[in-house]
């Protein structure tokens, strides 16, 4: 088992998304604390007061791009491993999520299942 809170960041701007990720988390008991936002200004308040285990975000969101939030903020912060759901995902997009350390894409739409592994492999250490 676990030893300390697991704690998930969901970012979309797409309610029915942050709704069905989050629904799962809960469903699978993945995570202890789980806190939904759907802006990069909800982003960064979340990102600025707590920590976080595992973020699972969009790239595209209504008030800007999840990366440069992450390039933004990368020198005074340590961010967990991030899961990155995007609809289009390719050329410098990919090459900048790579090089900001994202290693986990999923690609719009993805199945559940795919969610789930990536997360709980991410907690495995995977």
């Amino acid at each position: 088992m676990h030893n300390h809170q697991r704690r998930i960041l969901v970012i979309d701007d797409q309610a029915s998304v942050r709704e069905m990720v989050a629904d799962l988390i809960r469903e699978f008991e993945l995570a202890d604390k789980l806190e939904l936002a759907q802006s990069i200004q909800q982003a960064q308040q979340a990102l600025n007061d707590s920590d976080w285990d595992v973020i699972v975000t969009d790239m595209s969101l209504s008030d800007g791009n999840i990366l440069d939030l992450i390039e933004s903020m990368q020198q005074g912060y340590r961010f967990p491993p991030i899961v990155l759901m995007s609809g289009y995902l390719f050329g410098a997009a990919s090459e900048r999520a790579s090089a900001l350390g994202i290693k986990h894409v999923l690609t719009k739409p993805f199945h559940p299942a795919d969610l789930l592994d990536c997360i709980q492999n991410i907690f495995e250490g995977k």
